[in-house]
């Protein structure tokens, strides 16, 4: 068996075998070989190839199971509104129906109806992929059988260019084919930590939603149809150069939002919320994500040089709500960036070549 490795991981790999001996060289070599061969073995059944046809049109990636009864996650933009959708795994070919979908995320939810127990892919809850960490994709790039990549965990990054993420997302060092938008990216112990949504510079590199964003849209798909967004009705923006020391102030509190009577007020400096520190917009994006519709939402603000506490209730974010846009997010960050003519394209092609 062979796998790709992205230039990242090869460097790296190059630099390794400079300061160390010809032996232990070999030995590192073989013991990475094993270790993606290990993975790789035992995810392989459970991830599928997606087929969507509407019309005479044809897009193809890649899924994977995540329960005994042929439940698979894909993305949505692969299967949008398609009148017919396939799912190939090693046993078969099934039809399958879309049960839901996001938008936000990227993410769609199928039910397949399979005549047996379906293996399937189990998700890291509790621990992510931090910089510098090795993953394990799995795919099926063109018309080819499933294959493994090797993945080096580069950054988490809320903005890439003018697309904001729902987020923050995993950038990783990959080299993705043509038919692997989709796969899963796994750690040492087989659990998913990321699903590929998204591929830059010809599909040399990616970003990833992390698993536990992923669990959160799941949940919501099966429980409600939909993913419902938590709403504060809070606008934040970033301040330089903040003596502060946070670089995140409150800039506005919309109407008919459970912030306006709060006791939050624009120019509070946001220090946490609920128990994360705040020191980036990425942390208000992703604290607010994961926030809970119609649960409080405690947030720790520093007004006049005293930390005060608030509660305020998460609604459901509305359809209308300012600042609406497929990346918005629960808590409004107001920040704006257009692209320069020399930054890298972003990909967002699914067919998948030759099938």
């Amino acid at each position: 068996m062979t796998f790709k490795l992205s230039i990242s991981a090869v460097t790296i790999l190059l630099f390794l075998s400079s300061a160390t001996s010809g032996s232990a060289w070999q030995d590192s070599f073989i013991t990475l070989s094993s270790e993606v061969r290990r993975v790789f073995g035992a995810a392989h059944p459970a991830v599928v190839r997606v087929r969507a046809r509407q019309d005479s049109a044809e897009t193809v990636g890649s899924g994977f199971f995540i329960d005994r009864v042929g439940t698979v996650v894909t993305l949505a933009e692969l299967v949008g509104q398609a009148r017919e959708i396939q799912v190939e795994s090693k046993t078969g070919t099934l039809p399958a129906v879309l049960v839901g979908q996001d938008g936000r995320s990227g993410l769609a939810i199928l039910r397949t109806r399979p005549t047996q127990p379906t293996p399937f892919l189990r998700f890291a809850s509790g621990s992510e992929a931090v910089p510098g960490s090795f993953l394990v994709g799995v795919g099926y790039p063109f018309n080819l059988s499933a294959s493994p990549i090797v993945a080096l965990v580069l950054g988490m990054d809320r903005q890439f260019q003018d697309r904001l993420f729902c987020v923050s997302h995993l950038r990783v060092d990959v080299t993705v084919s043509p038919g692997e938008l989709g796969a899963p990216l796994l750690n040492s112990k087989g659990l998913v930590v990321g699903v590929i949504t998204m591929v830059v510079n010809e599909g040399k590199w990616a970003y990833a939603l992390p698993g536990r964003a992923a669990e959160r849209v799941i949940a919501d798909v099966r429980q409600y149809g939909r993913v419902r967004y938590a709403w504060a009705g809070v606008g934040v923006a970033r301040v330089s150069n903040d003596p502060g020391g946070s670089a995140v102030v409150i800039t506005r509190l919309f109407p008919n939002s459970s912030a306006t009577a709060s006791g939050l007020q624009e120019g509070d400096r946001l220090e946490r919320i609920n128990g994360k520190p705040v020191h980036h917009l990425a942390d208000v994006v992703d604290a607010s994500f994961y926030a809970p519709v119609g649960r409080p939402m405690t947030i720790l603000v520093s007004r006049d040089g005293k930390t005060k506490a608030f509660s305020l209730l998460a609604g459901e974010r509305p359809l209308d709500s300012p600042g609406e846009t497929p990346g918005a997010s629960p808590v409004t960050a107001e920040t704006s960036r257009t692209r320069s003519s020399g930054e890298a394209p972003v990909q967002k092609v699914m067919r998948a070549g030759p099938n």
